[in-house]
């Protein structure tokens, strides 16, 4: 069956959205093609098409004849900082000033979280988010007035070595993040909305 023409991008545009701002997937978790096709009325074959445009964009992780799932995100740190080994040294906050290089010392802190878990996995996970969320962190900039300050806080509670506040500040941040989704897409496409939210 042939799709009429504007389908693949309205299947694809609220499957984007509900995956990456309403949805309860956790990292790893299976995503159900027979749902989202519920979901947004469509059939298979313009969400499969969707699905995998997201995983080409890396919002999605595709296996291989077995579908998709839900990709880590800052749920990654959060994790693999649970089960970091209790003798792994403790993460150190970049020796740069958040207020010069706001984007480095936020990229820095996050390579020594992953890195403090002793994990290579996490490790070149969290360096490729830094590099795929390099832009959105200088649109973070101007959406994210108490960006500098945000960042500063968290660098605190690292080298403080508060294992719980700092769990809970990086999933703060994530889902302060998640809600500006639409906002940082519409900086990043030049639309006009820089208002922060």
């Amino acid at each position: 069956m042939i799709e009429r023409a504007g389908t693949g991008e309205r299947v694809y545009l609220a499957i984007k959205t509900f995956l990456l701002t309403e949805s309860g997937h956790r990292p790893g978790d299976r995503i159900e093609v027979a749902d989202l096709c519920r979901r947004v009325g469509a059939s298979a074959t313009p969400v499969r098409a969707a699905l995998h445009r997201m995983a080409g964009e890396r919002l999605l992780v595709s296996h291989q004849g077995e579908g998709f799932s839900a990709p880590w995100n800052a749920a990654l740190l959060v994790n693999a900082l649970r089960s970091a080994p209790s003798e792994a040294p403790k993460p150190k906050a970049p020796d740069l000033d958040p207020a010069v290089a706001p984007i480095a010392f936020l990229e820095g802190l996050f390579s020594s979280l992953a890195a403090h878990c002793e994990n290579l996995e996490v490790e070149w996970a969290v360096a490729g988010a830094n590099d795929r969320l390099h832009r959105c962190r200088r649109a973070e900039l101007v959406l994210v007035p108490e960006f500098v300050e945000e960042i500063g806080d968290l660098a605190r509670l690292v080298e403080s070595g508060e294992a719980v506040a700092v769990r809970q500040s990086l999933l703060a941040y994530h889902r302060k993040r998640l809600r500006l989704v639409p906002a940082f897409a519409r900086h990043l496409h030049g639309l006009g909305d820089r208002e922060s939210r």
